[in-house]
């Protein structure tokens, strides 16, 4: 059965953004000749890329479409039309039933990509099988937080962990 993944990254304060969503502090571990921090093999075992609308409007800042050979779904209640990519299909609605929908048809896992509204309806309705945080060595003092009052309380098992030079620390849970 295909598992829901949680893949980000944050400050070690819990966030995963700045308040006006600028992920500029990131930017110095993107490009590292050493490692990719495993986003290739992450990347390849994934099928479907699920992700909200301000984290794909982020995205559609960044240049050329990341996730153009894989099945992504947009949440958004915004009735406006958003700039369309290759194989994005924009989602309303009740969100678990519609994860709940894809997961049972799915072959290979699902990444959630953010941002941390769409991880709290997640976490509420029990949809994340598996977290894998990376945290990133500053401390912002404020911004958009991982874990948004989520209001219940999850349990988590630790099944890995890795430090890397850069100074990022992987940790990867089982929910």
């Amino acid at each position: 059965m295909p598992r829901i993944k949680l893949y980000i990254a944050c400050s070690l304060d819990g966030y995963i953004a700045r308040e006006d969503g600028s992920i500029d502090w990131l930017t110095k571990y993107d490009n590292n000749p050493e490692t990719d921090y495993g986003y290739s093999e992450f990347y390849a075992s994934v099928g479907t890329v699920l992700m909200g609308r301000k984290t794909y409007e982020q995205v559609l800042g960044f240049g050329n479409w990341p996730y153009a050979e894989k099945k992504t779904y947009v949440f958004t209640g915004q009735k406006e039309p958003l700039r369309l990519e290759k194989n994005v299909e924009f989602v309303s609605g009740n969100v678990g039933e519609f994860a709940r929908r894809l997961k049972e048809n799915a072959d290979e896992d699902i990444w959630l990509v953010g941002g941390s509204q769409l991880i709290k309806m997640f976490l509420e309705e029990d949809l994340v099988q598996d977290m894998i945080v990376f945290i990133v060595p500053i401390i912002l003092g404020g911004g958009i937080p991982l874990f948004d009052r989520i209001g219940k309380e999850i349990k988590l098992r630790m099944t890995n962990s890795e430090r890397y030079e850069s100074g990022l620390v992987r940790v990867e849970y089982q929910v």
